[in-house]
């Protein structure tokens, strides 16, 4: 009986890079492949992503890790998405408004990705399509 090869020992197992087909070449001469399509993390801002991790972990101890993950309809993501916005614009600082506006955008867009994939019960998405309302 032959067992799988070990996927993490190199020297055993032949490992062929992902291609693209362009290239990036630096002033070094360094060469890889090209980062188009792929998203440039780095440009993603870091007080942002450090406001969004303190409301990750905020709702962690509230409720419990990943209680978000179950399913929540999109409508309530929506919903308080707005009402911290418009805190937000009218200077309210009793919060931070900025990063549960922005928990609460990335959990509307996972949630419907999850939804579309199956993961998540289509009747979550409670959102009105305007498109079949006559809007």
């Amino acid at each position: 009986m032959n067992a799988d090869p070990d996927p993490f020992d190199i020297h055993k197992t032949p490992y062929q890079l992902p291609d693209s087909g362009a290239r990036s070449e630096f002033s070094s001469g360094a060469v890889r492949d090209a980062m188009e399509g792929k998203g440039i993390p780095s440009l993603i801002p870091l007080d942002a992503l450090r406001a969004v991790s303190r409301r990750f972990e905020a709702g962690a101890a509230k409720y419990t890790d990943r209680n978000w993950e179950k399913g929540i309809p999109c409508s309530r993501y929506v919903d308080s998405l707005m009402r911290h916005l418009w805190s937000m614009m009218e200077g309210d600082t009793d919060e931070d408004h900025g990063g549960a506006l922005i928990w609460n955008a990335m959990c509307l867009y996972q949630t419907l990705h999850w939804i579309e994939e199956g993961k998540l019960s289509q009747a979550l998405n409670d959102l009105i399509d305007s498109r079949s309302h006559g809007g």
